[in-house]
């Protein structure tokens, strides 16, 4: 289901929080269960049912770190600085227990030139992890270089090689930030483990606020962002005025303001939802033009991809035709599903068809929103890997909400959510109701 901002809200900026039975699956849903149930009295009768919610990600929590671990020793006995950061490293860190805190990947951040990452990739490989390709293809980085997954299947770890998205303006600008959060990163001992951590200020300008306002969430905030907030704020000695000049020196000022503004703990309050035109021109008053700089992106290689998207008319006419019969869409998923094992393509070509897609999705059907759009999409996209060969797989998601029941259809492949697709968060969003070819 999609979880009630107002019921959200009171959960979060109450204290005991303010919960009432009917709460209880929008607590659940959002990921919050352990962090209100903490802050409940010990007789609260609500602590009971909240309980499995904290104990589940708590669960999730101790099997991403035993299987992360081994990779970050290592990186340490190699020399290789690794810095945690975002919501794994908060949970570890920051939460009295971990079960208090929602993430999806885990994120590090390691120093940016190419031998450094090419290493450090090669050592997961060595010790079983597998990478989506992304690592060998330094044309494509973003602030992202390599996509490693654990040998248990339990982690994803993104890894970074700058603190912010290239979003946040130029590669200079955003080289200067994340210089400048590695300049002030604090050596940790994580029992035994040497590891490095932003220093708490930087945690909430750079990684919280920047990370959120000047990336693809402009203008949105989240439930975690107060939370957080709270942890980092109550365990460090943090003033206003430090972040405030903090924010100033690396040229933030207009942004934090504004977002402390919405989401304040010290005022108990939070502005859910979004985007909120008052941070959307704060960004902007701080020189940083999104959605200019990510549709100049996405222009310049439109050009570049007529060369694919020729090849995937077929594929539309196919996903037009499928939609026009209606039915389960595993019958049409079949028939373009060939026989024989799949071969894995190139990272290029696999971004190159997504991204082919999703435009002459967007061409086709212009009147029609992403969700609206999603299974033309996801018909093309699948039939497109499919007839080269590539392990793709259908999934179709439901979610419960205000308005009603939604659905929604995305790819994947066999390593999971493809980083190209878009859409880091729908599996949070829409369970699973089935997925084609079974696993």
């Amino acid at each position: 289901m999609t979880p009630d901002p107002a019921v959200l809200v009171r959960a979060l900026t109450t204290d005991p929080p303010h919960v009432e039975p009917g709460d209880v699956p929008h607590l659940l849903a959002a990921g919050l269960a352990g962090q209100v149930r903490v802050r409940l009295p010990e007789d609260h009768p609500l602590r009971a049912r909240l309980r499995p919610g904290h104990l589940a990600l708590g669960a999730r929590h101790a099997q991403i770190r035993a299987e992360l671990r081994p990779l970050i020793a290592v990186w340490a006995r190699e020399g290789i600085p690794a810095l945690l950061f975002k919501g794994f490293a908060l949970a570890e860190f920051e939460y009295s227990t971990p079960g208090e805190r929602f993430y999806g990947d885990v994120d590090v951040l390691l120093p940016a030139d190419l031998p450094t990452v090419t290493r450090a990739v090669h050592l997961a490989l060595a010790h079983g992890w597998r990478s989506d390709g992304l690592h060998a293809a330094p044309a494509r980085w973003t602030h992202e270089c390599a996509h490693l997954f654990s040998p248990g299947g339990h982690v994803r770890l993104d890894v970074h090689r700058l603190a912010l998205s290239l979003l946040s303006g130029s590669p200079a600008r955003v080289q200067a930030l994340t210089d400048a959060l590695w300049a002030d990163a604090e050596a940790v001992d994580w029992d035994g483990l040497n590891i490095w951590r932003p220093h708490p200020r930087d945690a909430l300008v750079i990684n919280l606020a920047l990370g959120r306002q000047w990336g693809a969430d402009v203008g949105g905030l989240k439930p975690a962002d107060y939370a957080d907030q709270v942890q980092l704020l109550s365990r460090h000695p943090l003033s206003e005025s430090d972040l405030q000049r903090r924010a100033q020196e690396l040229g933030a000022g207009h942004t934090w303001a504004a977002f402390r503004a919405l989401c304040d703990p010290g005022r108990r309050q939070v502005n859910l939802g979004g985007p909120h035109p008052a941070l959307v021109r704060a960004v902007r008053r701080d020189g940083v033009h999104r959605r200019r700089a990510r549709w100049a992106r996405q222009l310049g290689r439109v050009l570049p991809l007529l060369r694919v998207m020729v090849p995937l008319l077929p594929d539309v006419l196919a996903a037009w035709r499928a939609l026009r019969a209606g039915g389960d869409p595993r019958r049409h998923l079949a028939r373009w599903t060939p026989a024989g094992p799949p071969r894995a393509l190139p990272l290029a070509e696999v971004h190159d068809v997504i991204s082919a897609a999703r435009w002459l999705t967007r061409l086709l059907y212009p009147r029609q929103s992403r969700i609206g759009t999603c299974v033309p999409r996801a018909y093309t996209t699948y039939r497109a890997l499919r007839r080269r060969g590539h392990p793709a797989v259908f999934v179709s998601g439901v979610a419960r909400g205000a308005q009603g029941v939604q659905g929604h259809a995305w790819v994947e492949d066999v390593h999971g959510l493809l980083e190209a697709y878009d859409e880091p968060f729908n599996r949070e969003r829409f369970p699973e109701v089935f997925h084609f070819p079974a696993r």
